[in-house]
């Protein structure tokens, strides 16, 4: 690498032959016996049949030894989009995760709620192509939005309305948490917002993930913060177009009360709603369209044909 990593005191950069590694010093002597020198091997070690999430693949909950029962959620950063087709897990200069774990620790120090990473690695290849890895500690009985969302037709009507009500209003106080500590998410979507239940009936805990295109400022202005949770609404539009369980009444609820706290946030969003909405009309037609073409993808793998064959 041609930069030089800025490491936070509370951790320590290693490297070994082919493997940069930064670590968290509270995890140093315990994940280095483990065996974390050497991430692939330690991944395909723990099948993902024992304890595990969703990201894009299965990520294995590894215990980590000598603690008192936490695991830890082990990622190999794979791509997403088209070109997963061409390459999946090779990437240009391999600076990615350390990003990701240096802007979680700004995010930890800020009071935000998220995932705490306690390593990054990554291995050379060739050249300056990587592989590239994440060990984050579990965050105990926590599932994504998106996985809650799907849940709720199990529900009663008056269920539904209760739960969303309560997740939507959470959700947009933590993103007021987010926004007064200067950070700006690029990539806040459904799938990025966790949520751990409360047992005892009261608000659940929000937990915020993916910062590693963050921006982090002093402050943000309210043009950034509203772009920053317009942004979140594209994800919930986007859910609803393909036939999930959000309303436009559960959207105003989100804003509502996220501006209970930014008030002056709603002149501005009064200005542009014209424009975003015209913007969503053309979003909504390309994730129509591409709901269509999934559909018509499936429907002729379970039929058995091709497109190039004749039924």
């Amino acid at each position: 690498m041609t930069k030089v990593i800025e490491v936070p005191q509370s951790c320590s950069l290693i490297k070994d032959g082919k493997l940069t590694l930064l670590i968290k010093n509270a995890f140093k002597e315990t994940l280095l016996k483990q065996g974390i020198s050497q991430p692939h091997k330690l991944i395909t070690a723990h099948p993902t049949t024992d304890r595990h999430y969703r990201g894009r693949g299965l990520l294995p909950a590894i215990p980590i030894q000598e603690s008192t029962g936490k695991r830890m959620v082990a990622k190999q950063c794979l791509r997403g989009g088209l070109l997963r087709f061409i390459n999946k897990d090779i990437f240009w200069g391999g600076r990615r995760p350390f990003r990701e774990m240096i802007a979680n620790e700004h995010m930890l120090t800020r009071g935000i709620k998220t995932t705490e990473i306690i390593a990054a690695a990554h291995y050379k290849v060739f050249g300056p192509l990587y592989r590239t890895y994440l060990f984050s500690l579990e965050i105990p009985e926590c599932i994504d939005l998106i996985t809650v969302f799907d849940s709720l037709p199990q529900k009663t009507p008056h269920q539904r309305l209760e739960e969303k009500a309560l997740l939507l209003e959470a959700v947009a106080r933590a993103f007021v948490t987010m926004h007064r500590g200067g950070i700006y998410h690029r990539d806040l979507h459904l799938k990025n917002i966790l949520i751990q239940k409360n047992h005892g009936g009261g608000t659940p805990a929000i937990f915020i993930i993916d910062f590693d295109k963050a921006v982090f400022k002093k402050f943000l202005t309210p043009k950034e913060k509203l772009k920053n949770l317009l942004r979140f609404n594209r994800s919930l539009e986007k859910y609803k177009v393909q036939g999930g369980s959000i309303t436009r009444g559960d959207q105003c609820r989100l804003f509502r009360e996220y501006f209970k706290y930014n008030t002056e946030l709603m002149d501005i969003f009064n200005k542009k709603i014209k424009l975003y909405r015209l913007f969503l009309r053309v979003r909504r037609a390309k994730w129509m369209m591409g709901s269509l073409t999934a559909q018509g993808i499936n429907k002729t793998a379970s039929s058995g044909a091709t497109p190039h064959q004749s039924t």
